[in-house]
């Protein structure tokens, strides 16, 4: 069963991927991904998707649909407050992933973001490091595919695929703390 306000962040963060016309692979999987961290079950989230698939007849509209359902409302009330800023700037963090998933986070997507930052006075500069380390990451794995495509299989390969999946795990680890930091 759902948590409070959990139904309408799965929703937000269907209705995000839906923005920009078509749920790419990679963005269902980071989406099936979050769900699990939501502990939510099959039915809970089957359940959030078709409410979202019957509020969006238009996926480019899927803005308006936020505000006028006031998922963007219901989202953040549950969590409004300094102690619990580290929580909006997850469910931030989570959209920006989503977004670039599909490696292009899209204007579509980015004006939700903004919406939301905006509404739940998230710090302009914590979504702008999310964005770069965002950028960054989708760069770096860009590097790895270059290199697994480029270098024949071996130590040298091998090693500078470990180099690249370490900065990624410590930008990773980099944005977790910020998000921490925010409730202290």
């Amino acid at each position: 069963m759902f948590g409070s306000g959990q139904k309408e962040e799965v929703m937000l963060y269907y209705l995000y991927m839906l923005s920009d016309g078509e749920i790419s692979y990679s963005e269902e999987k980071q989406f099936n991904e979050i769900c699990k961290k939501l502990h939510l079950s099959e039915e809970d989230k089957q359940s959030a998707i078709a409410r979202c698939k019957e509020v969006a007849k238009n996926p480019k509209a899927a803005l308006d649909v936020i505000v006028n359902e006031k998922i963007d409302e219901q989202v953040g009330q549950g969590w409004f407050g300094l102690k619990d800023a580290s929580t909006l700037a997850r469910i931030i963090w989570n959209l920006v992933n989503l977004g670039y998933a599909d490696t292009h986070y899209s204007e579509e997507e980015k004006k939700i973001v903004k919406h939301l930052i905006e509404k739940w006075e998230v710090d302009p500069e914590v979504y702008q490091e999310m964005v770069d380390t965002a950028d960054t990451m989708l760069a770096l794995t860009k590097q790895k595919e270059w290199v697994i495509s480029k270098l024949p299989r071996g130590s040298e390969r091998d090693e500078k695929e470990k180099k690249i999946d370490s900065e990624i795990n410590t930008m990773l680890s980099d944005i977790k703390l910020t998000i921490e930091e925010l409730t202290m």
